[in-house]
Protein backbone atom coordinates (compact mmCIF):
# COMPACT_ATOMS: atom_id res chain seq x y z
CA UNK A 1 0.00 0.00 0.00
CA UNK A 2 1.71 2.92 -0.99
CA UNK A 3 2.39 5.94 1.67
CA UNK A 4 0.33 9.34 1.34
CA UNK A 5 1.09 10.53 4.56
CA UNK A 6 4.14 13.28 5.31
CA UNK A 7 7.55 12.68 7.78
CA UNK A 8 8.42 14.94 10.49
CA UNK A 9 10.55 18.25 9.95
CA UNK A 10 14.70 17.39 9.89
CA UNK A 11 16.65 18.16 12.86
CA UNK A 12 18.17 21.27 11.61
CA UNK A 13 20.91 21.54 14.22
CA UNK A 14 21.86 18.23 13.68
CA UNK A 15 22.32 19.05 10.30
CA UNK A 16 24.34 21.94 11.26
CA UNK A 17 26.69 19.64 12.91
CA UNK A 18 27.50 17.20 10.07
CA UNK A 19 30.35 18.08 7.89
CA UNK A 20 30.82 17.26 4.40
CA UNK A 21 33.74 15.33 5.16
CA UNK A 22 31.81 13.15 7.64
CA UNK A 23 29.94 11.25 5.08
CA UNK A 24 32.74 9.71 3.59
CA UNK A 25 35.35 7.00 4.91
CA UNK A 26 38.91 8.27 3.72
CA UNK A 27 40.65 4.93 4.37
CA UNK A 28 39.99 1.84 2.56
CA UNK A 29 41.25 -0.08 6.08
CA UNK A 30 39.31 0.82 8.89
CA UNK A 31 41.05 -1.09 11.92
CA UNK A 32 44.21 -2.94 10.67
CA UNK A 33 44.73 -6.59 11.35
CA UNK A 34 47.95 -7.92 13.20
CA UNK A 35 50.96 -8.27 10.89
CA UNK A 36 51.20 -12.22 10.85
CA UNK A 37 47.51 -12.44 10.15
CA UNK A 38 47.69 -10.10 7.30
CA UNK A 39 50.83 -12.43 5.83
CA UNK A 40 48.82 -15.43 6.16
CA UNK A 41 46.02 -14.52 5.05
CA UNK A 42 47.37 -12.82 2.09
CA UNK A 43 47.99 -16.19 -0.71
CA UNK A 44 44.38 -17.14 0.29
CA UNK A 45 43.19 -13.57 -0.68
CA UNK A 46 44.81 -13.85 -4.26
CA UNK A 47 43.24 -17.20 -4.42
CA UNK A 48 40.03 -16.08 -3.37
CA UNK A 49 40.78 -13.02 -6.05
CA UNK A 50 41.40 -15.14 -8.89
CA UNK A 51 38.80 -17.60 -8.21
CA UNK A 52 35.56 -15.04 -7.64
CA UNK A 53 36.98 -13.01 -11.13
CA UNK A 54 36.84 -16.49 -13.45
CA UNK A 55 33.22 -17.14 -11.73
CA UNK A 56 32.36 -13.60 -12.46
CA UNK A 57 33.12 -13.62 -16.19
CA UNK A 58 31.60 -17.27 -16.78
CA UNK A 59 28.03 -16.22 -14.34
CA UNK A 60 27.72 -13.36 -16.90
CA UNK A 61 29.04 -15.08 -20.15
CA UNK A 62 25.94 -17.55 -18.82
CA UNK A 63 23.37 -14.70 -18.08
CA UNK A 64 24.46 -13.17 -21.55
CA UNK A 65 23.14 -16.35 -23.04
CA UNK A 66 19.67 -16.63 -21.49
CA UNK A 67 16.60 -14.41 -22.44
CA UNK A 68 15.84 -11.33 -20.08
CA UNK A 69 12.10 -12.50 -19.10
CA UNK A 70 14.35 -16.19 -17.90
CA UNK A 71 13.65 -16.90 -13.96
CA UNK A 72 16.67 -18.95 -14.53
CA UNK A 73 18.99 -15.48 -14.38
CA UNK A 74 17.89 -14.69 -10.50
CA UNK A 75 19.09 -18.42 -9.69
CA UNK A 76 22.19 -17.63 -11.79
CA UNK A 77 22.53 -14.43 -9.94
CA UNK A 78 22.10 -15.75 -6.47
CA UNK A 79 24.32 -18.57 -7.49
CA UNK A 80 27.33 -15.60 -7.97
CA UNK A 81 26.41 -14.15 -5.02
CA UNK A 82 27.87 -16.67 -2.86
CA UNK A 83 30.55 -17.77 -4.94
CA UNK A 84 31.80 -14.68 -4.24
CA UNK A 85 30.44 -14.63 -1.12
CA UNK A 86 28.05 -11.89 -0.81
CA UNK A 87 25.25 -13.06 2.04
CA UNK A 88 21.84 -11.19 1.75
CA UNK A 89 19.36 -10.57 3.94
CA UNK A 90 16.04 -9.01 2.82
CA UNK A 91 13.19 -7.59 4.44
CA UNK A 92 10.76 -7.48 2.13
CA UNK A 93 7.31 -7.61 4.34
CA UNK A 94 5.96 -4.11 2.35
CA UNK A 95 7.25 -5.08 -1.65
CA UNK A 96 4.48 -3.94 -3.90
CA UNK A 97 4.96 -5.09 -7.13
CA UNK A 98 2.84 -2.13 -8.79
CA UNK A 99 5.66 -0.02 -7.79
CA UNK A 100 8.05 0.08 -10.75
CA UNK A 101 10.59 2.26 -9.50
CA UNK A 102 12.82 1.41 -6.93
CA UNK A 103 14.77 3.88 -4.94
CA UNK A 104 17.89 3.37 -2.81
CA UNK A 105 20.28 4.73 -0.57
CA UNK A 106 23.85 3.97 -1.78
CA UNK A 107 27.31 2.61 -0.17
CA UNK A 108 28.78 1.05 -2.38
CA UNK A 109 29.54 -0.12 -6.11
CA UNK A 110 27.96 -4.06 -5.57
CA UNK A 111 24.73 -1.82 -4.32
CA UNK A 112 23.11 -2.47 -7.70
CA UNK A 113 24.04 -6.37 -7.82
CA UNK A 114 22.94 -7.21 -4.53
CA UNK A 115 19.53 -5.57 -5.09
CA UNK A 116 18.62 -7.03 -8.25
CA UNK A 117 19.63 -10.49 -6.87
CA UNK A 118 16.61 -10.44 -4.38
CA UNK A 119 14.59 -8.23 -6.16
CA UNK A 120 15.13 -8.53 -9.92
CA UNK A 121 15.78 -5.19 -11.73
CA UNK A 122 17.55 -3.02 -14.17
CA UNK A 123 18.60 0.70 -14.38
CA UNK A 124 17.86 3.46 -16.42
CA UNK A 125 20.27 5.92 -18.02
CA UNK A 126 20.04 9.44 -19.15
CA UNK A 127 19.41 9.24 -22.34
CA UNK A 128 16.47 7.28 -21.04
CA UNK A 129 17.06 3.70 -22.23
CA UNK A 130 16.71 0.53 -20.01
CA UNK A 131 19.87 -1.04 -18.92
CA UNK A 132 20.70 -4.19 -17.70
CA UNK A 133 22.42 -4.22 -14.11
CA UNK A 134 23.32 -8.37 -14.44
CA UNK A 135 25.82 -7.35 -16.84
CA UNK A 136 29.84 -7.07 -16.29
CA UNK A 137 29.25 -3.50 -16.36
CA UNK A 138 26.60 -3.96 -13.51
CA UNK A 139 29.34 -1.43 -11.64
CA UNK A 140 29.52 1.16 -14.14
CA UNK A 141 27.29 4.30 -14.35
CA UNK A 142 25.72 3.17 -10.73
CA UNK A 143 26.01 7.32 -10.55
CA UNK A 144 24.93 8.91 -13.67
CA UNK A 145 22.54 11.68 -12.08
CA UNK A 146 19.58 12.97 -13.44
CA UNK A 147 18.59 16.40 -14.59
CA UNK A 148 17.20 18.16 -11.04
CA UNK A 149 14.42 19.71 -13.71
CA UNK A 150 12.50 18.19 -16.39
CA UNK A 151 10.56 19.40 -19.20
CA UNK A 152 7.64 18.13 -20.10
CA UNK A 153 8.80 16.05 -22.81
CA UNK A 154 11.85 14.44 -20.82
CA UNK A 155 8.67 13.65 -18.13
CA UNK A 156 6.79 12.11 -20.80
CA UNK A 157 10.13 10.37 -22.25
CA UNK A 158 10.78 9.03 -18.45
CA UNK A 159 7.21 8.51 -17.77
CA UNK A 160 6.92 6.36 -20.96
CA UNK A 161 10.80 3.95 -20.31
CA UNK A 162 9.34 3.35 -16.96
CA UNK A 163 5.81 2.19 -17.74
CA UNK A 164 7.31 0.04 -21.01
CA UNK A 165 9.96 -1.67 -18.84
CA UNK A 166 9.60 -5.27 -18.35
CA UNK A 167 11.50 -5.52 -14.70
CA UNK A 168 11.52 -2.68 -11.92
CA UNK A 169 13.51 0.04 -12.05
CA UNK A 170 16.41 1.15 -9.63
CA UNK A 171 17.96 4.28 -8.88
CA UNK A 172 20.12 6.07 -6.18
CA UNK A 173 19.51 9.69 -5.76
CA UNK A 174 21.84 10.10 -4.19
CA UNK A 175 24.46 9.82 -7.46
CA UNK A 176 27.42 8.99 -5.59
CA UNK A 177 28.19 6.60 -2.52
CA UNK A 178 28.90 7.42 1.24
CA UNK A 179 29.76 5.62 4.15
CA UNK A 180 26.06 5.12 5.33
CA UNK A 181 27.05 5.91 8.62
CA UNK A 182 25.98 9.56 9.40
CA UNK A 183 23.99 11.09 6.91
CA UNK A 184 21.95 11.05 3.30
CA UNK A 185 22.88 13.43 0.22
CA UNK A 186 20.50 15.55 -1.16
CA UNK A 187 18.70 13.91 -3.68
CA UNK A 188 18.21 14.53 -6.95
CA UNK A 189 14.41 15.33 -7.73
CA UNK A 190 14.61 14.82 -11.56
CA UNK A 191 13.22 11.08 -11.12
CA UNK A 192 10.84 11.53 -8.74
CA UNK A 193 8.99 13.87 -11.49
CA UNK A 194 7.04 10.68 -12.68
CA UNK A 195 3.92 10.24 -11.63
CA UNK A 196 4.52 6.60 -10.61
CA UNK A 197 4.29 4.85 -6.78
CA UNK A 198 7.71 4.57 -5.88
CA UNK A 199 9.30 1.87 -3.22
CA UNK A 200 11.89 2.95 -1.03
CA UNK A 201 14.86 0.26 -0.30
CA UNK A 202 17.60 0.82 2.52
CA UNK A 203 21.10 -0.84 2.12
CA UNK A 204 23.11 -1.23 4.93
CA UNK A 205 26.76 -3.17 3.72
CA UNK A 206 29.33 -4.32 6.01
CA UNK A 207 32.37 -6.64 5.56
CA UNK A 208 33.57 -10.03 7.07
CA UNK A 209 34.78 -9.37 10.84
CA UNK A 210 38.07 -10.39 9.80
CA UNK A 211 39.45 -7.28 8.36
CA UNK A 212 36.63 -4.03 9.20
CA UNK A 213 37.22 -2.78 5.41
CA UNK A 214 35.43 0.59 4.40
CA UNK A 215 33.24 -0.42 1.59
CA UNK A 216 33.92 2.91 -0.67
CA UNK A 217 36.56 5.26 -0.01
CA UNK A 218 36.94 9.14 -0.63
CA UNK A 219 38.53 9.40 -4.15
CA UNK A 220 38.91 5.67 -4.80
CA UNK A 221 39.28 4.32 -8.46
CA UNK A 222 35.75 2.77 -9.02
CA UNK A 223 38.13 -0.56 -9.50
CA UNK A 224 39.28 -0.60 -6.09
CA UNK A 225 35.82 -0.60 -4.53
CA UNK A 226 35.19 -3.49 -7.03
CA UNK A 227 38.04 -5.86 -6.51
CA UNK A 228 38.24 -5.13 -2.52
CA UNK A 229 35.19 -7.26 -1.75
CA UNK A 230 36.97 -10.08 -3.65
CA UNK A 231 39.73 -10.31 -1.77
CA UNK A 232 37.68 -10.69 1.76
CA UNK A 233 35.87 -14.16 2.81
CA UNK A 234 32.51 -12.66 3.24
CA UNK A 235 30.41 -8.89 2.41
CA UNK A 236 26.69 -8.97 4.23
CA UNK A 237 24.19 -6.66 2.99
CA UNK A 238 20.79 -6.26 4.60
CA UNK A 239 18.61 -4.71 2.72
CA UNK A 240 15.00 -3.27 3.69
CA UNK A 241 11.74 -2.73 1.96
CA UNK A 242 9.31 0.50 3.07
CA UNK A 243 6.15 1.12 2.09
CA UNK A 244 5.60 2.63 -1.53
CA UNK A 245 5.34 6.55 -1.50
CA UNK A 246 3.27 8.17 -3.47
CA UNK A 247 3.54 12.23 -4.60
CA UNK A 248 0.04 13.92 -3.62
CA UNK A 249 -1.72 16.16 -5.38
CA UNK A 250 -0.48 19.33 -3.77
CA UNK A 251 2.91 18.28 -3.49
CA UNK A 252 5.26 19.51 -5.19
CA UNK A 253 8.61 17.46 -6.82
CA UNK A 254 10.81 18.87 -4.66
CA UNK A 255 8.66 18.52 -1.26
CA UNK A 256 8.34 15.28 -2.42
CA UNK A 257 12.16 14.48 -2.67
CA UNK A 258 12.78 15.94 0.23
CA UNK A 259 9.85 13.66 2.14
CA UNK A 260 11.00 10.35 0.63
CA UNK A 261 14.53 11.41 1.44
CA UNK A 262 13.38 12.39 5.27
CA UNK A 263 11.48 9.01 5.45
CA UNK A 264 14.37 6.53 4.36
CA UNK A 265 17.02 8.78 6.59
CA UNK A 266 14.88 8.52 9.31
CA UNK A 267 14.37 4.29 8.93
CA UNK A 268 18.43 4.25 8.51
CA UNK A 269 18.70 5.92 11.75
CA UNK A 270 20.69 8.75 9.50
CA UNK A 271 20.51 12.67 9.15
CA UNK A 272 19.08 13.77 5.70
CA UNK A 273 21.56 16.87 4.43
CA UNK A 274 22.01 19.47 2.02
CA UNK A 275 25.23 18.55 0.54
CA UNK A 276 24.66 17.19 -2.64
CA UNK A 277 26.86 14.54 -5.05
CA UNK A 278 28.68 17.51 -6.65
CA UNK A 279 29.80 18.68 -3.25
CA UNK A 280 31.67 15.67 -3.06
CA UNK A 281 33.26 16.20 -6.47
CA UNK A 282 34.65 19.41 -5.00
CA UNK A 283 36.16 18.10 -2.26
CA UNK A 284 37.68 15.06 -3.94
CA UNK A 285 39.19 17.79 -6.11
CA UNK A 286 39.98 19.79 -2.78
CA UNK A 287 41.83 16.87 -1.59
CA UNK A 288 43.62 16.33 -4.78
CA UNK A 289 44.57 19.51 -4.88
CA UNK A 290 45.80 19.62 -1.16
CA UNK A 291 47.79 16.24 -1.14
CA UNK A 292 49.43 17.30 -4.93
CA UNK A 293 50.32 20.77 -3.05
CA UNK A 294 52.00 19.38 0.13
CA UNK A 295 53.80 16.49 -2.00
CA UNK A 296 55.27 19.60 -3.49
CA UNK A 297 56.55 21.45 -0.74
CA UNK A 298 58.21 18.67 0.66
CA UNK A 299 60.32 17.87 -2.45
CA UNK A 300 60.88 21.72 -2.49
CA UNK A 301 62.27 21.86 0.98
CA UNK A 302 64.49 18.61 0.83
CA UNK A 303 66.10 19.92 -2.93
CA UNK A 304 66.32 23.74 -1.75
CA UNK A 305 69.52 25.11 -1.02
CA UNK A 306 70.32 28.04 2.28
CA UNK A 307 69.03 31.29 0.55
CA UNK A 308 71.25 34.75 1.50
CA UNK A 309 69.25 37.40 2.86
CA UNK A 310 69.80 41.04 1.68
CA UNK A 311 68.53 44.20 2.83
CA UNK A 312 64.78 44.63 1.74
CA UNK A 313 64.32 46.79 -1.51
CA UNK A 314 62.11 49.10 -2.53
CA UNK A 315 60.15 46.59 -4.37
CA UNK A 316 59.86 44.08 -1.57
CA UNK A 317 58.67 46.74 0.94
CA UNK A 318 55.92 47.42 -1.72
CA UNK A 319 54.11 44.14 -0.84
CA UNK A 320 51.95 43.08 1.31
CA UNK A 321 54.53 40.51 3.16
CA UNK A 322 54.84 42.71 5.98
CA UNK A 323 51.32 42.01 7.05
CA UNK A 324 50.76 38.54 6.40
CA UNK A 325 51.91 35.52 8.43
CA UNK A 326 54.49 33.73 6.51
CA UNK A 327 52.77 30.43 7.98
CA UNK A 328 49.96 31.41 5.32
CA UNK A 329 52.76 31.94 2.42
CA UNK A 330 52.82 28.40 0.83
CA UNK A 331 51.41 26.66 -2.52
CA UNK A 332 49.36 24.94 -0.22
CA UNK A 333 45.89 26.94 -0.21
CA UNK A 334 43.34 24.20 -0.07
CA UNK A 335 40.67 25.39 2.21
CA UNK A 336 40.64 24.50 6.08
CA UNK A 337 36.51 24.63 6.03
CA UNK A 338 34.53 23.69 3.20
CA UNK A 339 31.56 26.39 2.46
CA UNK A 340 28.32 25.71 3.05
CA UNK A 341 26.79 28.20 0.54
CA UNK A 342 28.34 29.49 -2.54
CA UNK A 343 28.53 32.91 -1.51
CA UNK A 344 30.83 31.61 1.55
CA UNK A 345 32.84 28.90 -1.28
CA UNK A 346 33.58 32.13 -3.42
CA UNK A 347 35.06 34.30 -0.69
CA UNK A 348 37.26 31.37 0.27
CA UNK A 349 38.51 30.83 -3.07
CA UNK A 350 39.23 34.96 -3.77
CA UNK A 351 41.24 34.73 -0.09
CA UNK A 352 42.94 31.64 -1.05
CA UNK A 353 43.88 33.21 -4.95
CA UNK A 354 45.45 36.35 -2.96
CA UNK A 355 47.50 33.78 -0.79
CA UNK A 356 48.42 32.13 -3.76
CA UNK A 357 49.87 35.04 -5.39
CA UNK A 358 51.84 36.32 -2.18
CA UNK A 359 53.70 33.08 -1.73
CA UNK A 360 54.22 33.33 -5.41
CA UNK A 361 55.72 37.16 -5.01
CA UNK A 362 57.35 36.06 -2.07
CA UNK A 363 59.27 33.00 -3.94
CA UNK A 364 60.34 35.04 -6.96
CA UNK A 365 61.95 37.51 -4.23
CA UNK A 366 63.80 34.93 -2.18
CA UNK A 367 64.91 33.27 -5.36
CA UNK A 368 66.52 36.35 -7.04
CA UNK A 369 67.44 37.59 -3.08
CA UNK A 370 65.79 41.10 -3.30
Amino acid sequence: MAEAGTSGQPNNAVEASIRLEDLFDSSRILVKPKLYKAVFYFPFALFLLLTRLIAVIFAFSILSLLPKTSPKRSVVLKGLCRILGIVIEVDDKYNDENAKLLIANHVSLWDRLAVNAMLPCCSITKDFQIRNTDTLSFWNDSDVPFPREYTTEEIGALQRCIEGSSSRVLHFPECATTNGKIGLLKFHPGIFSVNAPIQPVLIHASFSSYMTVAPSVLGSSAWADVLWPLFLPSTFFKLKILPSMVKLPEESVVDFTRRVQQTMASALNLSPTVYTSSDKKELIKRLQISTASASATRSSISFSSPVSYKQPSGIQRSTHLSSTPFQKLSMNTAADKFGRSPKERMASYHERKQLLLEAARQKYLEKHSM
